[in-house]
């Protein structure tokens, strides 16, 4: 393998950083320290273990020379202080536990869609309770516990840990005292204890340990002294091997405690003060690093024989510690290179610059991006950084890894923060994190910024950025409930003649995922907070901006077109609602936006379902389900979703086992999540189908007790769509408690909701008997004074709808579209037979010999009256409905 494969190796595994979950390996100078095993292996009796000392009492290397030597299962994550990010510290997390189970790491990182630390600590969890039945203990360790500052992974850890099974043990490494609270687990004796008066070394282990490193047992003077002065501090006592096997070892040390970090410098620099000058500058200017492998060091140092260098400093023991089996790749211990540090400040302050800055030249040259952008940042060229960021941002916004974005960007000066790239970013990322009041601030600076690149000459890229504005004006209208002006916002952009084309790299044609995590940016079914008639309004003017400018094939028209097939399926117009969904399958294939994927399967499905084709239902669903494995999109909550939609379909026709084993595991993995998440905003798909479920296998208590918080939730939210189907479920459990009053009012107050909404299908959906108990209420409606016209009609027309069967109303349906070619004119139906021959507008306009602006009136008069949005929904209409047979 070449050095350059090598150095690729450990960088990402799905995302992770190999080296930071290898095992420590044990130094040659290392001893068996019987009595501190001994006291780890209470720990198989705990649910934490915590060691804690100061730097260089070897606690990294105890804890792991008794996980070697005890043989345990374990997974182990070396913390730095990039983990302050609740997402990437559940991922190591994560990412440690499952190669220490063995199980592929594919797929982890939700390639996609995006995670939330909730979930991915929620998802750990559930794995590790249905694992625990397998009965073999797994041990998880968080070395250098002390570099987390962030007070919700101290919160999620706590909480996380008082839900883990008795086969998972959980040891917390740190300089300094764990900040989460430990007086209930140390009552309960689930707490092992290890601080540093256990770590420190008896005369027995420094005799031993002298002996190791020396080849000789000290002579009692010797030993007293040490026993003495260095207080049985492991790097002490290495630092006096090192300076005794190097001739300078003097038994006139004078005492000083053990804990004064100037003993170890002092020490140190006995050790160091007698290398030679080229060993010498080859440490110090290596520090800069915290990680090293040998094409890094030839680099960044200048030395091309930079691999035999540090093989040299392993064979002596100065403080190098292996992070892979293959010994590539090292670090300097953190006492050691704190001390080179200090003397690379001192010795070479102007040479620092230029070895962060080759440092970052190397790790961006092999795609490793966040080291490169952290080296940047170190040698002061924030220009620099700032292009890398910007660059592959939508790589790290795609993920929703934003505190990381949002640290490198608040490390820049005033200056280059305030430049409009730099400004974009952040507008993203809060928008990202639901900060809409922050946003309005950055909206405002970018476009005085945008007004300041319009009289200079920027060209292209005042254009970018112009348009980037403008979508991020579009959704922040949408996020903070201004739906008015979101609607004008698009319609002022689809009256626009002036658009980029397609060339521009706009950061929403890259990919990035809307449709799922903290903030959902835009949906037909739960977008614009459940607010159907806005979102109907929205997703057609945008589908006339499509249609305009030719944009069917793009990223975001797959969320336009799977919006749009809810929105008709919501309104029970089925055929539009097929068309659009297929047209969404299609592009959420295509461009990989699980977000517009899978609701356009969830709507297709359930047309099946209307058309009593459960089976097939089914089918389409596992098929799905396959797509996105094959995809490693499967741990998208997208996925989950589609596994509860066909347990749901299972359910109907008759498969109660497969429905009580997938409510039991619900439950595990909904107590294993936080409900005071503050990413839940609404309740979801996946919400609904597990109430519907509990009610189909009779737990209609625990089915009540779900529906009456998934109202409240949806009523805080103010979530309209949401309360409705909350309304229909409690509804349905309060008949079922023959408590017709209240099964009345609830089932009323969603006709009130869904009239103002005009959303039939959920009626449908619910079943004959809600119909049936509607049907009832007919006759008082139409004569109480409580009820406007509007409203006595919806429920009349509901009436009407749920007399027919749902294929009826397909059928019924087509009948209207094949009706409608009657409203066609001659010039109207020639152009909709070139078009599905496949001609495009110009091509159309030269065989009618009209202007293409003629052609695309006609079209768009075409589209209205077959109620279509766009040119391949209209064929598909046509051509379902038999009106193309007809032409």
């Amino acid at each position: 393998m070449t050095d350059y494969n090598k150095a690729e190796e450990p960088h990402r595994a799905e995302g992770l950083l190999r080296t930071k979950l290898y095992l420590p390996d044990s130094t040659p100078s290392h001893i068996t320290r019987s009595r501190l095993y001994e006291q780890l292996a209470r720990s198989m009796d705990t649910r934490l273990t915590t060691v804690v000392a100061p730097p260089g009492f070897g606690k990294s290397t105890l804890v792991s020379g008794w996980i070697r030597q005890a043989g345990l299962r374990s997974g182990w994550v070396s913390l730095d202080a990039k983990d302050n990010d609740p997402l990437r510290f559940w991922r190591y997390l994560r990412g440690s536990a499952l190669q220490a189970l063995h199980v592929n790491l594919c797929g982890e990182t939700g390639l996609g869609g995006f995670e939330s630390a909730e979930r991915i600590s929620a998802q750990l969890l559930h794995t590790l309770i249905e694992l625990s039945d397998q009965g073999e203990s797994l041990m998880l360790v968080l070395d250098d516990y002390h570099v987390i500052a962030t007070e919700a992974i101290h919160e999620s850890l706590y909480d996380w840990l008082g839900k883990l099974p008795s086969t998972v043990h959980l040891a917390l490494i740190s300089r300094h005292e764990i900040p989460i609270p430990l007086g209930a687990l140390r009552a309960n004796g689930r707490l092992n204890e290890l601080s540093l008066t256990d770590l420190r070394f008896t005369d027995e282990e420094i005799d031993s340990f002298w002996h190791k490193q020396t080849g000789a047992p000290p002579d009692g003077k010797t030993l007293r002294h040490l026993v003495r002065n260095t207080e049985g501090w492991a790097a002490m006592l290495q630092l006096s091997a090192l300076s005794h096997s190097a001739g300078q070892y003097s038994g006139a040390i004078k005492p000083l405690t053990g804990r004064n970090r100037h003993v170890a410098d002092y020490l140190m620099e006995e050790v160091f003060r007698h290398m030679d000058e080229e060993t010498k500058r080859f440490m110090f200017r290596s520090s800069i690093l915290d990680r090293l492998c040998p094409s890094l060091c030839s680099e960044v140092l200048n030395e091309p024989d930079a691999g035999d260098r540090i093989q040299e400093l392993v064979r002596r023991g100065l403080f190098l510690i292996p992070l892979d089996d293959e010994r590539e790749w090292y670090r300097y211990h953190h006492l050691f290179a704190d001390f080179l540090r200090v003397k690379l400040q001192d010795a070479e302050q102007a040479e620092t610059a230029l070895l962060h800055s080759r440092a970052a030249a190397w790790y961006e040259r092999h795609g490793f991006l966040e080291e490169a952008i952290e080296h940047a940042l170190s040698a002061g060229e924030e220009r620099r950084a700032a292009t890398w960021v910007q660059r592959h941002a939508h790589v790290w916004l795609k993920d929703r890894e934003t505190a990381m974005l949002r640290r490198w960007l608040e490390r820049l000066s005033a200056y280059t923060a305030n430049e409009p790239g730099n400004l974009l970013l952040l507008l993203w990322i809060d928008l990202m994190e639901g900060r809409t009041e922050m946003a309005e601030m950055l909206l405002r600076k970018l476009n005085t910024a945008l007004e300041r690149m319009k009289a200079e000459p920027q060209g292209s890229e005042f254009l970018r950025m112009r348009e980037e504005v403008r979508i991020l004006e579009n959704f922040h209208s949408v996020m903070s409930g201004n739906f008015d002006r979101a609607l004008a916002l698009i319609q002022e952009y689809g009256e626009r003649e002036d658009l980029p084309g397609p060339e521009t790299p706009l950061l929403l044609s890259l990919g990035l995922e809307l449709n799922e995590g903290t903030v959902p940016f835009i949906r037909g079914k739960f977008g614009f907070n459940g607010r159907i008639d806005y979102a109907e309004s929205y997703h057609r003017a945008y589908g006339e901006f499509i249609e305009k400018n030719g944009m069917h094939e793009s990223t975001f028209t797959s969320y336009q077109q799977t919006a749009m097939a809810e929105i008709c399926y919501l309104n029970n117009k089925l055929p539009l609602a097929r068309s659009y969904a297929e047209e969404g399958l299609r592009l959420g294939k295509k461009f990989g936006t699980v977000g517009s994927y899978v609701p356009s399967v969830l709507v297709l499905s359930n047309i099946l379902i209307a058309d009593r084709r459960n089976q097939a239902s089914i089918d389409f669903i596992e098929e799905a389900m396959r797509h996105l494995r094959n995809r490693h999109q499967h741990t998208s909550g997208w996925y989950r979703i589609l596994a509860a939609s066909m347990v749901w379909h299972q359910l109907q026709i008759g498969d109660l086992i497969t429905a009580r084993e997938w409510a039991d595991e619900r439950k595990q993995r909904t107590a294993a999540e936080r409900t005071a998440s503050k990413s839940v905003l609404f309740p979801n798909d996946e919400d609904f189908i597990y109430i519907r479920i509990l009610m189909g296998i009779g737990e209609w208590e625990e089915a009540c007790e779900r529906a009456l918080h998934a109202r409240t939730i949806a009523e805080t939210g103010g979530n309209r769509l949401s309360e409705l189907q909350a309304l229909l479920l409690l509804s349905e459990i309060y008949a079922y408690r023959n408590d017709s009053v209240e099964s009345g009012r609830l089932l009323l107050a969603a006709v009130r909701i869904g009239c103002r909404q005009g959303c039939i299908r959920p009626f449908l959906d619910a079943g004959p008997a809600v119909m049936e108990r509607l049907g009832k209420y007919e006759a008082t409606v139409s004569h109480s004074s409580m009820w406007s016209e509007k409203e006595r009609v919806f429920i009349r027309m509901l009436g009407h709808r749920s007399e027919n069967a749902a294929i009826g109303d397909v059928q019924a349906d087509a009948r209207s579209s094949r009706g409608s070619l009657d409203a066609l004119t001659a010039r109207e139906r020639e152009v909709l037979i070139l078009m599905a021959q496949g001609l495009s507008n110009k091509a159309i306009a030269a065989e009618l010999v009209l202007t293409e602006g003629t052609v695309k009136l006609h079209l768009h008069r075409v589209y209205s009256k077959l109620q279509a949005q766009g040119r391949v929904q209209a064929l598909r209409i046509a051509e379902n409905s038999g009106l193309l047979g007809k032409l």
